[in-house]
């Protein structure tokens, strides 16, 4: 064999080396400048706790495909289990009340005991627990109520811990109330009417009557100006009845959708920044109820010939609003045994 047949020969074997190590160090420099997840998926413990690997790369999109499919299924599922829980909580003409609850308010001698109480102390008014449905924003809030009321709901929130106390504003406070609003959506396009109340509203008396026939939406307000029709009463958002129209299933979306322009704020705040738009892009009648029916703390009437319901708004914290509760529960009690001997 000349030296020349023994070149070429030796050549493809030495490129073929060269392109082997070129490829080998690309590898290792993606290995290595990957994100740390990456690995992190692909790491599993066995039932003993020893580090298995159980991901590769591949299956990554097919799992988060299947993540995806189930949590649609899950949220399916949870809305078919509500619609026939609001069919077995309506009354004959299809309206139900609704309240939410956390872990915080639902534990013993908190909001849960005192506002299912106020029921029992109102004014001829437990029948109206019947319609009452309970949801439950966490797991232990949701063992509570099932303790105590015949309707509850779980309605966890993927991604958001709801079972403590918020701060004002936090992104689970956010999370928190603006739930709600979903709810109030969903609960119409269902074809049911509600009145939502927070679980922190005392009832006395019945609310609805103090609801126009005449109005899309009613709320509560933390200052009343005297005309149900003036948008300058400040509303509050923890006293809301709507009727399950088009046009209000248009309303609460529009509503919802504001959050984006607004997203550091909560749905009450951002009701009061889109009202004027809600009033003349969808012909809304609203109805703003006078505080000397919807009670508060923001403008304080405690006249029990007229209070219906009375909410702490306007107190900050929770130990401070159980407090102011009871206070209000007690001197409530003593005027309703006082009115009877009369």
């Amino acid at each position: 064999m000349t030296s020349e047949s023994i070149n070429k020969t030796k050549r493809p074997i030495i490129q073929y080396a060269i392109g082997t190590t070129f490829l080998a160090s690309i590898l290792v420099v993606y290995v290595f400048t990957q994100p740390s997840t990456k690995f992190i998926d692909r790491v599993a413990r066995d039932e003993h706790g020893a580090e298995k690997l159980s991901r590769t790369a591949e299956e990554m999109p097919k799992l988060q495909t299947s993540k995806v499919l189930h949590t649609q299924e899950v949220q399916e599922s949870s809305e078919d289990n509500f619609a026939s829980m609001l069919q077995k909580a309506a009354t004959d003409d299809k309206i139900v009340i609704l309240t939410e609850v956390n872990e915080a308010f639902a534990a013993p001698n908190s909001m849960l005991d005192l506002f299912l109480e106020s029921f029992h102390n109102g004014d001829n008014i437990e029948h109206l627990l019947d319609h009452l449905i309970i949801v439950a924003m966490d797991q232990k809030a949701f063992e509570k109520c099932s303790s105590v009321h015949r309707l509850c709901y779980l309605h966890e929130q993927i991604g958001s811990d709801l079972s403590s106390e918020k701060a004002y504003l936090s992104k689970d406070y956010l999370d928190l109330v603006w739930s709600k609003v979903r709810l109030w959506q969903f609960i119409l396009e269902q074809g049911y009417s509600f009145l939502f109340t927070d679980v922190d509203a005392m009832w006395f008396r019945n609310p609805f009557r103090h609801i126009s026939i005449y109005a899309d939406l009613t709320l509560a307000t933390d200052v009343f100006y005297g005309n149900p029709e003036d948008h300058n009463n400040m509303p509050n958002t923890g006293l809301v009845f709507a009727k399950p129209t088009r046009k209000n299933i248009e309303v609460l979306k529009y509503w919802r959708e504001a959050r984006q322009r607004f997203p550091t704020t909560n749905e009450q705040t951002v009701y009061h920044e889109i009202k004027y738009e809600l009033s003349s892009k969808f012909d809304l009648k609203i109805q703003y109820v006078s505080t000397e029916y919807w009670g508060n703390f923001c403008q304080l009437n405690k006249n029990f010939t007229k209070l219906a319901t009375f909410h702490p708004c306007c107190l900050v914290g929770l130990e401070k609003k159980i407090a102011q509760i009871k206070i209000m529960t007690e001197e409530w009690k003593k005027y309703k045994s006082i009115s009877l001997k009369s």
